[in-house]
């Protein structure tokens, strides 16, 4: 399955690039210097690993992703 650019999700003003690496789990590229900063997954069960940011500002970036229909869950984070 080929990357998809799944859409674009700002977060305490910084504009991250979400792309679907496969069914359910994304990558997470900061555009601003094109840096990846982890990835989620978001299927049965919610799975996160971010990689030089913390991990409540992961766990945002995957939230407003999801609200924001950037992803193909529509689950609950909790």
């Amino acid at each position: 399955m080929a990357l998809v650019v799944k859409g674009m999700v700002q977060v305490a003003g910084t504009t991250y690039r979400i792309v679907r690496i496969k069914r359910g789990q994304y990558n997470v590229v900061r555009v601003l210097d094109d840096v990846g900063v982890g990835t989620f997954s978001a299927g049965k069960s919610f799975e996160m690993a971010p990689l030089g940011i913390d991990v409540e500002l992961m766990r945002e970036i995957a939230r407003v992703a999801i609200q924001g229909a950037k992803t193909t869950w529509a689950g609950r984070i909790a």
